[in-house]
């Protein structure tokens, strides 16, 4: 394993491998490499996507939703539900839990520091629909007036 590799994973399907490879910059940054290799006549291809630190969350979220909706492809069609927990949790991964008071708490702190719903959204792991509820359960707004 070369210095900057840190971890890899391997897959090996027929004329096909698979690497999913953890590695360090120069700078002493962590980022993904997935990469394909596949084995033709007399030669080979490669093919390599890079996913950097800071974006791994949102590739990951993305990702789990692209597999859902592949799931749900494979199915033959049925009288769906307007909306799916499942679904919602692959991007927001608190969706419908309920809230500790630790997380109340929380909330209530970084609404005094200024969040906007959105960060604080994404901070949660929740929609931005169930944060602005909350705030509104915990009479934020009214209590720091707002």
């Amino acid at each position: 394993m070369n210095k900057n590799k840190l971890h890899t994973d391997k897959i090996v399907k027929g004329n096909r491998t698979y690497f999913f490879d953890i590695k360090k910059s120069e700078q002493g940054d962590l980022y993904l490499t997935i990469s394909e290799k596949k084995k033709t006549d007399n030669t080979s291809e490669h093919h390599r996507v890079m996913i950097f630190e800071e974006d791994l969350k949102d590739f990951v979220d993305t990702f789990r939703n692209a597999l859902l909706k592949f799931k749900e492809l494979q199915q033959p069609k049925t009288e769906e539900k307007k909306y799916s927990i499942e679904k919602i949790r692959a991007t927001h991964q608190n969706a419908y839990q309920p809230w500790t008071e630790e997380d109340d708490e929380k909330l209530e702190l970084l609404f005094c520091e200024g969040k906007k719903v959105k960060e604080l959204a994404h901070i949660f792991e929740r929609k931005e629909g169930a944060i602005t509820s909350r705030i509104k359960k915990l009479e934020l707004k009214e209590k720091y007036g707002r």
